[in-house]
């Protein structure tokens, strides 16, 4: 399938590899950018040999924002969209925000492999991933605040307190500051920091390590820890932790699982 403005192959069995491909805009996101999200995520549904995905930029930048100088916004159209709060709402704010929606509901879990600059849309790209590698190059910035907007915007009031903290969040969302990556590993905003040259490999060896687990226990991992975010006790979090462990120890992977185990500890491996 073509896409305007990412491109997607599965260069190994099983990895799917997505690239935001707009490098002359440091891969800022327009709307053909959500034509080809929503278009690939559908796809992807009919596709479950596909297990894991990797999300990066092309370049220099992972994704600097919304493309604020997209030509359509001077169309008489976009004019027309941001006369009324209602038709902003219905035709471009729910339309940015499924996106990231779309991230979590999909069965394949994302390692998002941060290469530059991740701005708005692109920080919540990457904080809708499910794990995020980083270099040195790597900053996060939170930058609608600075453009008169709220700092609630596609998901990063949600996302943002569960991985740093309510004071790290509201201070960060609240000025609209920068986040380099050596801070961003400290307090807990990405999964790892790598050398600069050895981002896309580590992503490649996470990716596979993913893709030598079980189908089904993968796709249950991410789904639990999806709805325990919303949980209001741990009792709840056990009980949907118990019906996964339940179904995977019912299937023949398991079993074979166990097996090589033993295996392999008796050979004192």
């Amino acid at each position: 399938m073509e896409y305007k403005t990412i491109t997607f192959e599965e260069k190994e069995p099983g990895i799917g590899l997505i690239v935001l491909n707009r490098p002359e805009r440091l891969n800022a996101a327009n709307v053909e950018m959500l034509d080809d999200f929503y278009a690939l995520f559908d796809n992807l549904r009919k596709h479950p040999e596909i297990r894991v995905l990797i999300l990066t930029g092309a370049g220099r930048g992972f994704c600097s924002g919304a493309d604020l100088k997209d030509d359509r916004l001077a169309t008489e159209e976009g004019i027309r969209v941001f006369s009324s709060a209602s038709i902003h709402l219905e035709t471009v704010q729910k339309r940015y925000a499924g996106v990231i929606v779309e991230m979590k509901r999909l069965a394949q879990p994302i390692i998002a492999a941060v290469n530059g600059p991740a701005s708005g849309i692109g920080l919540c790209m990457v904080l809708a991933s499910d794990i995020i590698i980083a270099n040195s190059k790597a900053s996060f910035t939170a930058s609608f605040i600075n453009l008169g907007l709220s700092g609630g915007e596609l998901g990063t009031t949600y996302f943002l307190p569960r991985m740093v903290g309510i004071a790290r969040a509201s201070e960060i969302l609240m000025t609209g500051r920068t986040v380099y990556a050596e801070e961003a590993d400290k307090i807990g905003l990405i999964s790892r920091l790598v050398h600069d040259e050895d981002l896309m490999n580590s992503a490649w060896e996470t990716a596979k390590n993913l893709v030598s687990k079980t189908p089904l226990g993968l796709r249950l991992t991410k789904e639990a820890l999806k709805q325990n975010l919303d949980v209001n006790s741990l009792e709840t979090a056990i009980e949907i932790e118990n019906r996964n462990q339940s179904i995977c120890c019912c299937t023949p992977e398991f079993f074979e699982a166990i097996k090589a185990f033993v295996q392999s500890r008796d050979k004192g491996d």
